[in-house]
């Protein structure tokens, strides 16, 4: 248990009154936040929290040692930013596991970047489309597009990668063209799941309203570059990165589907090991991933979307 942590969680508590609302603010799960409590009552001997199955209780004590809490939190955050303002050149060795396609067109030509800036930094970069642990597997930081698997980790979001569908002019020819998000569900779709499963994308007119389709495939891969592929064969529809179907959809092996619809964006997040102090040269290393990708992933035009081949009859 690492004690600063420990008591950022107990202050979270006691402002929640709630351990799945206070482990939900520090990106943990309920049974650690539990646990966290538990060693912290052990260690000073006394009953911090009275817990029932509907509401949790700070006692007397509790409330004693909220105070303190707070106080030491303060002291050790503005410690904390005094050194960042004096901090040296940032220096030493970061482990990296960031996503195979994106990891090479993106966070390689930022990562490269920050080295030439920083000589004193050495980077491993390992590429894998799993959700590593982080603890167990070793990294000090891990790039994922997506929604975090690992909620014990510390998480910070970099940017947004928008998604746009696609099919290949062979495959709607054979098959016709989806005018609605329910009509996927006649269709062959292009997946990241097991490929007797059905998986569930969602499109809406408007930010923050989004209704689910359901479709299923006959193919499924954990890379995207694999999907975009099988897309230009024909052998599906894909939701894919704008990003990487920008030169098909320009070339017209694919062509874009239900313009009037949009697919939430994925989260682009960099994630670190839960409980361990962040050094300055990944603090360092995450804010130049952030400014890189938000530059990367939205290059374009006054709306702040990567503007499409093919969206013209759309707009």
């Amino acid at each position: 248990m690492d004690r600063i942590d420990a008591l950022r969680l107990f202050t979270r508590l006691a402002r929640h009154g709630s351990f799945s609302a206070a482990a939900k603010d520090l990106n943990i799960k309920q049974s650690t936040a539990s646990k966290w409590v538990a060693e912290l009552e052990s260690e000073l001997g006394s009953r911090l929290v009275l817990r029932t199955t509907r509401s949790v209780r700070i006692t007397d004590i509790g409330r004693h040692f909220l105070a303190k809490a707070e106080n030491v939190l303060a002291a050790f955050d503005d410690m904390k930013d005094e050194l960042a303002e004096h901090s040296p050149e940032p220096a030493g060795r970061i482990r990296l596991s960031v996503p195979v396609v994106f990891g090479r067109l993106f966070v390689v030509p930022a990562v490269a970047d920050f080295l030439t800036r920083h000589r004193q930094v050495h980077a491993n970069m390992v590429f894998d489309d799993r959700y590593v642990n982080l603890v167990e597997d070793g990294f000090d930081l891990a790039i994922r597009v997506g929604i975090p698997a690992d909620t014990s980790a510390h998480g910070w979001k970099l940017a947004d990668s928008d998604r746009v569908l696609v099919a290949s002019p062979s495959y709607l020819d054979s098959r016709g063209r989806p005018l609605a998000p329910e009509d996927l569900g006649e269709h062959e779709c292009l997946v990241r799941a097991d490929t007797d499963a059905a998986a569930v994308w969602r499109f809406g007119r408007t930010a923050g309203s989004h209704l689910p389709a359901t479709v299923r495939s006959r193919f499924a891969a954990n890379n995207s570059e694999v999907a975009l592929l099988m897309a230009v064969r024909g052998l599906g529809i894909a939701l894919l990165p704008d990003w990487l179907v920008e030169d098909d959809l320009r070339q017209g092996r694919l062509l874009p589907l239900l313009g009037e619809f949009t697919a939430p964006p994925a989260p682009i997040h960099a994630l670190t090991p839960p409980g361990r102090f962040k050094s300055p040269t990944i603090r360092a290393l995450i804010a130049h991933l952030a400014a890189a990708l938000q530059a990367g992933l939205h290059p374009c035009n006054e709306s702040g979307r990567r503007h499409l081949p093919g969206q013209e009859e759309h707009t």
